[in-house]
């Protein structure tokens, strides 16, 4: 119980905290309203949906025992926004994967490709595949009476059933996820080998190879433990004791790669990172500058102005520049 109170709101607050920044810098910058970047910022909201409602709800399914977290008919509740955020993370990952593919392969027609119709199409199946995977066990109801399921014995079939489906759903992204990155680095080799001379789109290339690099590390570290902890939950024998702390050490990267994704996507672009930090240096000058402004006289006083003009100057100092935010 300590053990989670002290390695969980850290995560919880990070979570919500760089993603809500990557979110805003969005929304305040026109420059990136692009078809591609519907990706990313749908990710981002993925991960930020998981800090604010998948590790509270995972924490309480975890932590209390009642009769509503524990019989069989009910607990899904609280796991079914981990199941159900953890796959849309996955295939965000993969239609990133996915478009950076078409940008070395068909760098030229890559605007004509990805359309922001396709792109709104595409992301629109995947929450709504998503929704439907997180709601398996209400679509395939357990015909078997209710089960008491805070013990260290495994579930009934029909749970066993659902849990090695989603363990064996995380190899086989992973898997899909290698392929895709061994295609760009053939054709990304193939294209080097043909210049002598380090161009600028060959220097694009090895940057989106080193970031792919890191997006298959991230995802093998953070997500296929979850799926070795499925299985051990169906064929292990373990106590209560246990099972609570093999399933911390292998949750605990998978709710972590909510924090991961904003460093990969974000920080490794650097115009991005450029953006997240004028929005983060505007946001704290307008609360500085609030919390100045809170310091003047009342209206109706003998003075309506700042003692001083240098007071005046740090308040605009402050203020973002709008040539940045709204290019």
């Amino acid at each position: 119980m300590l053990a989670y109170g002290i390695i969980y709101p850290p995560l919880i607050i990070a979570t919500i905290l760089s993603n809500a920044l990557v979110i805003l810098t969005f929304i305040k910058t026109k420059s990136l309203h692009k078809a591609s970047n519907y990706f990313l910022i749908s990710l981002a909201v993925t991960d930020l949906l998981t800090g604010v409602i998948s590790i509270p709800c995972h924490l309480i399914g975890r932590l209390i025992i009642s009769p509503v977290t524990c019989w069989t008919s009910t607990r899904f509740l609280f796991f079914m926004p981990t199941v159900m955020l953890s796959s849309a993370s996955v295939y965000h990952l993969l239609a990133i994967a996915v478009d950076r593919l078409i940008s070395v392969y068909r760098p030229l027609q890559h605007a004509s490709i990805v359309t922001p119709f396709r792109v709104q199409v595409s992301l629109a199946t995947m929450w709504i595949f998503n929704i439907c995977f997180g709601l398996l066990p209400v679509i395939v109801p357990d015909p078997s009476d209710p089960e008491w399921a805070c013990r260290p014995e495994p579930y009934g079939h029909q749970l066993n059933a659902i849990t090695l489906t989603i363990a064996g759903f995380i190899p086989l992204h992973f898997v899909v996820l290698i392929a895709l990155y061994v295609v760009m680095l053939y054709k990304a080799a193939n294209h080097i080998t043909r210049h002598s001379q380090l161009t600028k789109h060959v220097q694009t290339q090895r940057h989106g190879l080193a970031t792919m690099s890191m997006i298959v590390g991230a995802f093998g570290l953070c997500f296929l433990p979850s799926s070795f902890l499925y299985i051990y939950e169906v064929y292990g024998e373990y106590t209560m004791k246990q099972l609570i702390i093999i399933q911390t050490i292998c949750e605990y990267p998978v709710f972590m790669n909510s924090v991961i994704n904003p460093v990969i996507y974000c920080l490794r672009n650097r115009d991005l990172r450029g953006l997240m930090k004028d929005t983060a240096h505007g946001i704290v000058g307008r609360r500085a500058g609030s919390e100045r402004n809170s310091g003047w006289p009342e209206y109706g006083s003998t003075s309506m102005r700042p003692t001083s003009v240098r007071s005046v100057n740090r308040v605009k100092r402050a203020e973002p520049s709008s040539s940045i935010l709204y290019p």
